[in-house]
């Protein structure tokens, strides 16, 4: 879905400068077999609230309840921390990803140009109480 928008190149540089920053929390996820299946990529610091940048799980782990884990383990990690909210962005068309985030009780509260590619628009998720989210964990 975002491969039209995006420079591999430029991508791996600024997520390498982006863990490096004390305000960003990265989780990732692996299976029984240690083999990395998923990360979610959130930055703390983002104003008005922590934005949830990107979470990707592999092809392979899709339907298994990795990216729902690691929404939960941000949600709480989170919350420890203070924050009670966060948002993200779903690409405008990726409907999986949106009925992900709203099964996983995201709202839907605008649509808004993204900063990395020209014309792209993203739907804006919110979620208003982490506990909730954080409290399914199994």
């Amino acid at each position: 879905m975002l491969s039209p928008f995006l420079d591999r190149e430029a991508q791996l540089e600024d997520l390498r400068q982006a863990v490096g920053l004390p305000g960003t929390l990265l989780l990732v996820a692996v299976d029984g077999a240690e083999a990395i299946g998923g990360f979610a990529l959130t930055y703390m610091a983002r104003e008005p609230e922590p934005w949830l940048e990107s979470l990707h799980v592999l092809s392979e782990f899709r339907g298994h309840g990795m990216g729902t884990q690691l929404m939960q383990s941000t949600a709480a990690h989170l919350h420890v921390r203070g924050y009670d909210s966060m948002r993200l962005g779903v690409i405008a068309g990726n409907d999986a990803a949106a009925r992900f985030y709203e099964r996983l009780g995201g709202s839907r509260i605008g649509l808004e140009p993204v900063s990395w590619a020209e014309g792209a628009m993203h739907q804006v998720y919110r979620w208003s109480n982490l506990t909730q989210l954080a409290d399914d964990l199994p």
